[in-house]
C-alpha cells in the first residue's frame, strides 16, 4: 500500500477529492542560462517566500526539482536553503508565526492545499535532519513505527518484511540483524543516521529531504551515507542541503545556489562547479565568501 495524497476528484477514477492538480508555467531561468532538469519534474516551486513574523527569510524562489535525481542546495549559513527545504513537506507549519506564500506542487498537486493532511504529506516527503534523531526505542521499533501508525502492514510477518527491506536499503541490515531489539540510540552516529533513513523509507516515500545529513559524522560514516544516497536516487527524488562543496559535487546531479534568501543560480552540478554563470556563485564555490 502506498499513499496517494493527490487522488483523482470524484467522478474521475473514484474516491473523494483531496487536492485538484493545476497547471504551472515553466520555472523562469535563474541566472543567464539555467540548465533543463534531467528527468520528469517531481516538485515545482513557484515564487515561494517565507516569513518569520515580520522578517522575510526567502524571496520569491522558483525551482523545478526532477525525480530520481539528487538536487543539492548550497550557500552560506542563513541563506535560506534549509528554510526552502522545509517548505517541501510543510515543516514550517510547526513554527509559530511562520508564513509561506507562493505555490509548491508535487506531481501536479498543491501541497499547501487545505485538503492535504500534513501527516500524510510528511510520509510521502520524508526528512532526515542534521543530527541523527532515532526514537528512544529498539532498532526494530524505530523502523516499524511509521508502517504501524499508517496501517501499512496487516500482519507481524508483513511488518517484519518491511523492516528488513528498509534496513537493507539503508545499508544497515548486515550490521544490526542480530540485535534488532537493542536500543537504536546505542548505535554509532553513522549507523544512527542510516537507521533514521531506514525509518523514513519504511513508509515508501517518494521524496527524501536531507538537511546536512553528514555534518555530525566522521569521514568514514560520511562516505557510507554518500554511497547510500547514490543508491537511493534510483528510487527516490532526493534534495540535500550541504555546506560541503565537495559533497555536493560528489552526490548531486543538480545544484541550486542560494544567497541572502534568494535563489541565485541553478543547473547541472558539473556546470555549476566548472562554469557558473553568476559571479556570486563563482565566488562562493571558490571560497571567496561563505
Amino acid at each position: 500500500m502506498k499513499f496517494n495524497i493527490f487522488r483523482a476528484p470524484e467522478g474521475q477514477g473514484g474516491g473523494s477529492a483531496v487536492a485538484e492538480p493545476s497547471t504551472l508555467t515553466s520555472a523562469p531561468v535563474v541566472g543567464a542560462h539555467a540548465s533543463a532538469p534531467l528527468g520528469p519534474i517531481k516538485i515545482a516551486a513557484r515564487d515561494v517566500s517565507v516569513f518569520y513574523g515580520e522578517k522575510q527569510a526567502l524571496f520569491g524562489v522558483s525551482l523545478d526539482i526532477p525525480d530520481k535525481t539528487v538536487t543539492a542546495l548550497i550557500g552560506p549559513s542563513g541563506c535560506g536553503k534549509s528554510t526552502f527545504l522545509r517548505t517541501m513537506n510543510r515543516m514550517n507549519d510547526t513554527i509559530p508565526g511562520c508564513r509561506v506564500t507562493g505555490e509548491i506542487q508535487m506531481d501536479g498537486g498543491d501541497i499547501n492545499d487545505r485538503k492535504i493532511d500534513p501527516v500524510l504529506l510528511r510520509a510521502q516527503v520524508g526528512m532526515v535532519f542534521q543530527k541523527p534523531n532515532p526514537f528512544p526505542k529498539t532498532i526494530y521499533e524505530n523502523v516499524a513505527y511509521g508502517p504501524k501508525i499508517h496501517g501499512l502492514a496487516s500482519s507481524k510477518g508483513e511488518l517484519d518484511d518491511i523492516v528488513q527491506k528498509a534496513l537493507k536499503r539503508a545499508g544497515l541490515w548486515d550490521e544490526v540483524a542480530d540485535r534488532l531489539h537493542s536500543p537504536g540510540t546505542g548505535l554509532s552516529g553513522g549507523q544512527q543516521q542510516r537507521l533514521v533513513i531506514a525509518r523514513a523509507i519504511a513508509v515508501e516515500p517518494e521524496v527524501i529531504l536531507m538537511d546536512e545529513p553528514c555534518s555530525a559524522l566522521d569521514p568514514i560514516a560520511t562516505a557510507k551515507i554518500e554511497e547510500l544516497i547514490d543508491e537511493l536516487r534510483e528510487r527516490y527524488c532526493i534534495v540535500i542541503v550541504t555546506h560541503s562543496m565537495a559533497q555536493a559535487a560528489r552526490v548531486s546531479q543538480r545544484t541550486a545556489f542560494f544567497h541572502m534568501g534568494k535563489l541565485v543560480e541553478t543547473g547541472d552540478t558539473e556546470e555549476i562547479f566548472t562554469n557558473p554563470r553568476e559571479r556570486r556563485t563563482l565566488d562562493y564555490i571558490t571560497g571567496r565568501f561563505g
